[in-house]
């Protein structure tokens, strides 16, 4: 699995301009992570204290990421605004 999301990633590095291919690809990691999250949140009493808040948070920030991926981005604007032009002595 984590093989077929590094090649997966790696396309959507190379064409990070398409839109709808980033999103997809952070919700396919999202998907991911949150199944993996889960499994290790049942799974944490193998764990000491403090490996048990380490699997939580690192498992969480890596939710993180791919969640920002997914949300909609603002267009850029290309014509942006004109600069003024001001007619005076020379």
């Amino acid at each position: 699995m984590f093989l077929a999301l590094a090649v997966l990633t790696a396309v959507t590095l190379r064409q990070a301009r398409d839109d709808r291919l980033v999103r997809t690809t952070g919700a396919v990691w999202l998907v991911f992570g949150a199944l993996h999250f889960g499994y290790h949140v049942q799974h944490l009493d193998m764990y000491g204290t403090r490996d048990q808040v380490l699997n939580v948070v690192t498992l969480s920030a890596l939710l993180l990421v791919p969640a920002l991926l997914v949300l909609p981005v603002a267009p850029v604007r290309r014509d942006g605004p004109r600069p003024v032009r001001r007619e005076g002595p020379r």
